[in-house]
Parts: structure tokens; C-alpha cells; sequence
């Protein structure tokens, strides 16, 4: 979408399930940071907003404070937020929302009114390096209506630092459409972290260029800034076209995990329209009905005829593919374990076993070779 003019505007569809992934994720993130032997946690909201919608619909930064709020388990560590908003306007707003909501004398909230996200980031890291002190735990959520702003040494640098994750929309529908203005060649340059963007402009197929500039993002990701885990997301608009990418970046696995639960949760209606995008050859659609043909292909090509066990099953699959730890069992290795003829074979089977279920990870497995 365009850059609202108004200091409150419409909530649109698709940015509600972005903020309904947010808050999954943020109330599985909290307590596992807080009470896992962190002292301090931060979140970072780089284009924080007014707070609100035009129908008093929450924004993000008052969806990750009440994530916070809403903890079973008291929060003991100090968590910090901060909410950079460039906007004053919007920054006014936000600051009297933020005022309204009562919270502990260990959550400490800042509104960053009238500056950009890269300067408050960096003024974040000087207090920290002053104090000799690597920044702790955090989550950046980098959600901007354009490409300028959010240079990616800025991601890198985050990423550099243990326990630290990025969720980032990747507007692309904006990008796409600027991307040959004479005007932004600097900004894409900080944008990627490299000029290579620049091959695409001469990319006529728009599929062709959309997996190229998605394609060219990710792989900065992983190579340049390190991050063992990136998945992307797509979401496409009422016209069934590209409108953004969500990235998710983290060298957690645990993350990963509560990453792709809260994606494949967030509209078991079937509302919304959005995939996983990170292999352009392995494209899944978050659906409430799961289809795991792909899914079995995939590990019969890792696995097949060979040994292994249902833990390394277990990481592949999240690790590796777009599905979810809790999606190989039933609907692919029971299924080959009971099929005739048997596609899978229980090598060191507990006592007491029942076929068709694989409660130990220790459990050896022999899957069939591909034919």
C-alpha cells in the first residue's frame, strides 16, 4: 500500500494477519527470553505508527506490549521497548496510548518521536557499547511502506548479535515499481547491502523479477549478514499479486519453530492468501487444509534409502522445509510405516510400540529408496 498522508488510517486486511503473526510469536518469544535466563530483553518497533486504526484497532506497538502484559508466568526481567516513529504527529498519538496502558516497574516503554529508525538504532548501540555491554536479547520488527530507511547494514548488524531476530517487510509491490528511478539507485544500494539489485531492472517477466529481487534479499541474508535461519512469507493482494514479503531472520531453531507455529495459526479460516516463498520451487500455501504431498517428497529425497532417526527427521523438516515439526508424523511417516508396501521401516522399535507412532526421537528409521 501507499504511505497514508493521515496520522491514523484503515487497518487493511493483510496488515492484520502481519500484526495477528506478530503477537503469536511475541507471546511464545517473551517467556521463553525472560524466564530462560535472560536478565533484559528488548523489541524494537522501527516504523512504530500511531498505535491505532482508523476503527481503534490496536497497531504493533501496543500489540507487543500487551504480549508482554498478558504473560501466565510474571515477568521478572526487564524488558524494554522502544518505538521509533519519524511521524511526531503519529508519535504524539502513540505516546498518549502508551500512557493509558498500565505495566511494571521492569518494562520500560520509549517513543522515539521524530526520528528514523537507523539513527534511534544507533543511538541504541551506543548505550550499550558505552556500558561495554553486547545488546541483549532482541526482536527488531522493521515494517516500513517503502525501501528508504532501513539500510541493510543495519539488519546485519543486529543479526550479528546473539539471540537477537528480525522480522522484515520486504515491500516489494513499491520497490518493483521504483526500482528503475534515476533517483533511488543510493537507496536500493544501502537497501540490499549490495548493487546487484540493478540486474533487475532489465528482467521484463514480472515473475522472473520478483523471485530475483526476493531471491537477491535472501541471499544477502544468509551470506553477508550469516543468518542461519530465513524464512520468507508472501503475501499477495486482492488482485492475487505480490504485495510484500515478511522475512523472518534468527539462529535459533527454538525461534524457527515458534515462527512457523504461529504462521500456519494465524488464519485457519482461510481468509488471507500467503505462502511460504523461500524456495521458489517449494512454494506452500498457508492453508487450513494441510496438504503434505511435498512435504514427503522432500524427505524421501533426503532420506531415501538411507538410516537415520525421527529427531534428524524432526530438524530437517523445520530447518528445511516450510512445514511445521508437528506435520511429518501422522501425515507422512505413519502413512509410508502402514502403506503396502511399507515406504518406512522402525529398525529399533521401544517395547511396546505401537506402529504408525514415534514418540522417541532416538527412533531409527530406514526409508525405501526413491524409484
Amino acid at each position: 500500500m501507499a504511505a497514508p498522508k493521515t496520522t491514523v488510517w484503515p487497518l487493511e486486511p493483510h496488515t492484520r494477519a502481519k500484526h495477528e503473526i506478530l503477537k503469536r510469536y511475541l507471546q511464545a518469544w517473551t517467556p521463553i527470553l525472560t524466564l530462560g535466563g535472560f536478565p533484559q530483553v528488548l523489541y524494537v518497533d522501527g516504523f512504530a505508527g500511531p498505535g491505532c486504526y482508523s476503527k481503534g484497532e490496536q497497531g504493533s506497538p501496543v500489540i507487543a506490549l500487551h504480549a508482554a502484559l498478558v504473560q501466565r508466568v510474571e515477568i521478572k526481567a526487564k524488558v524494554g521497548f522502544l518505538f521509533v516513529e519519524k511521524d511526531v504527529e503519529r508519535a504524539r498519538v502513540l505516546q498518549q496510548i502508551l500512557e493509558g496502558i498500565q505495566h511494571p516497574a521492569n518494562f520500560r516503554v520509549k517513543v522515539a518521536s521524530g526520528e528514523t529508525f537507523e539513527t534511534a538504532f544507533a543511538d541504541l548501540l551506543k548505550r550499550y557499547s558505552d556500558k561495554r555491554k553486547p545488546l541483549p536479547p532482541t526482536f527488531a520488527f522493521i515494517d516500513p511502506f517503502g525501501w528508504v530507511g532501513i539500510p541493510f547494514s543495519v539488519v546485519k548488524t543486529i543479526m550479528s548479535y546473539p539471540s537477537c531476530e528480525v522480522l522484515l517487510t520486504f515491500m516489494y509491490e513499491e520497490v518493483n515499481r521504483f526500482i528503475a528511478h534515476p533517483d533511488q539507485g543510493s537507496n536500493f544500494d544501502r537497501f540490499f547491502g549490495s548493487h546487484d539489485w540493478s540486474n533487475g531492472i532489465g528482467i521484463a517477466d514480472a515473475r522472473e523479477r520478483n523471485r530475483f529481487l526476493h531471491d537477491l534479499y535472501l541471499r544477502q541474508l544468509r551470506r553477508s549478514a550469516n543468518v542461519r535461519y530465513v524464512r520468507s512469507f508472501e503475501m499477495r493482494n486482492e488482485n492475487d499479486v505480490t504485495d510484500y514479503f515478511l522475512f523472518y531472520c534468527t539462529n535459533s531453531l527454538k525461534g524457527l519453530q515458534k515462527m512457523k507455529e504461529a504462521m500456519w495459526r494465524v488464519d485457519e479460516s482461510g481468509e488471507f492468501k500467503f505462502s511460504d516463498a523461500t524456495d521458489p520451487n517449494q512454494l506452500v500455501l498457508f492453508a487450513k487444509e494441510l496438504h503434505c504431498d511435498l512435504l514427503e517428497r522432500q524427505i524421501l529425497t533426503r532420506f531415501g534409502g538411507v538410516e537415520t532417526t525421527v529427531g534428524e527427521v524432526e530438524k530437517f523438516v523445520l530447518a528445511e522445509t516450510a512445514f511445521r515439526e508437528t506435520h511429518y508424523k501422522v501425515q507422512v511417516l505413519r502413512k509410508l510405516e502402514l502403506s503396502n508396501p511399507p515406504g518406512l521401516f522402525v529398525l529399533n522399535p521401544p517395547e511396546h510400540r505401537r506402529p504408525g507412532t514415534y514418540a522417541d526421537q532416538a527412533i531409527q528409521l530406514r526409508f525405501a529408496a526413491m524409484g
